[in-house]
């Protein structure tokens, strides 16, 4: 079965302007069997939440699925940035039927993304540090079901001296993938590493493997899809990444329900 649990469409503030309809469309043609729409929604520590239409999404999704919902299952999903940031976000989860949540960590404290700081004026170990830090709260916050892209600052803080890694920071590591294991959360697979300076899918082989060890059972597996042309990538690197360690299931969510799928 290839899914794709994690996507976006043209609600998102960063992706192209493709419908919901249009990205089924290509899902289809891309052979995946299930896909969840997860249009961002950011939270902030000091500023107001990111804007997302989600009646809008919600109506899209059900065209989606009169149009397609006997060629592929269409999963009504959001991403929620920063979960832990502002109790609005837990208040979202009960105003709307949403299948799967995914909590992702995209700004520090300071409401800054990742995609925005200045790393040539900060200490880039240290700040690796603190989202470690900020990733076990969020994970011990839950409230969400998918844990997403434990590794995306690594994606953006490559410099021409600097190939960064969590490699050398296991010790803040190991206590988000524990506070994962120990919320029941699902530990995202995310390609988006793939199609930048790492060229690997995340997380990197030894994160992947300790959550193994540490027994660590639920995984995610998501494109990370900006558009319509990109749905599914990716996935099966996923999939090949997932079962070098030794998993060989995937959860998809369904009515915020747990299902185990084969891989």
């Amino acid at each position: 079965m290839l899914v794709d649990l994690h996507m976006h469409s043209h609600f998102s503030f960063d992706a192209q302007p493709d419908s919901i309809p249009d990205i089924t469309a290509a899902s289809i043609r891309r052979g995946l069997s299930a896909i969840v729409i997860s249009d961002h929604k950011d939270y902030f520590w000091n500023k107001p939440p990111l804007p997302l239409d989600l009646d809008g999404i919600m109506a899209e999704i059900d065209t989606a699925r009169e149009l397609y919902g006997d060629k592929i299952e269409i999963l009504k999903g959001i991403e929620l940035g920063e979960p832990n940031a502002d109790p609005a976000a837990m208040e979202l989860l009960d105003v709307y039927p949403f299948d799967t949540v995914i909590g992702s960590l995209h700004a520090m404290p300071n409401d800054i993304d990742f995609y925005d700081m200045d790393y040539a004026n900060l200490d880039q170990e240290q700040l690796i540090r603190d989202y470690l830090i900020e990733a076990r709260k969020m994970a011990q916050h839950g409230g969400f079901d998918v844990f997403a892209h434990l590794d995306y600052p690594l994606r953006v803080m490559k410099r021409d001296d600097n190939h960064p890694s969590f490699e050398n920071f296991m010790e803040w590591v190991v206590p988000v993938l524990k506070a994962i294991i120990n919320h029941e959360l699902s530990f995202e697979i995310n390609a988006a590493g793939l199609f930048s300076w790492m060229g690997h899918v995340g997380p990197e082989d030894f994160v992947l493997e300790e959550y193994h060890r540490l027994g660590g059972t639920m995984i995610s597996i998501g494109s990370d899809s900006h558009s319509a042309q990109s749905v599914g990538r990716g996935i099966e690197s996923c999939i090949a990444h997932a079962k070098k360690h030794g998993f060989q299931q995937a959860i998809i969510y369904r009515k915020r329900k747990p299902d185990a799928i084969s891989l």
